[in-house]
């Protein structure tokens, strides 16, 4: 399921918030895969790339944490 994109995140978060200030990222697995300046970009490059996985699409540089798990052949 979603456990280790929402694991990176989750430990990873401060320094991706700086680093990503008001974009979306992409998250597949372990590791940030794009960086956007919106969601619908994100999720563009998610159905191309991971058509059958789940991948995160996180804005950075809020003070919540609101993820958003997409799974592309699951929202089409």
């Amino acid at each position: 399921m979603m456990k280790d994109e929402l694991k990176f995140y989750s430990r990873n978060r401060s320094r991706l918030n700086k680093t990503y200030r008001n974009e979306y990222i992409l998250i597949s697995g372990c590791r940030v895969v794009g960086h956007f300046s919106s969601p619908k970009e994100a999720y563009k490059v998610a159905c191309k790339n991971f058509p059958n996985e789940d991948v995160l699409i996180q804005e950075c540089g809020k003070e919540t944490f609101q993820p958003r798990v997409y799974n592309p052949m699951v929202v089409l």
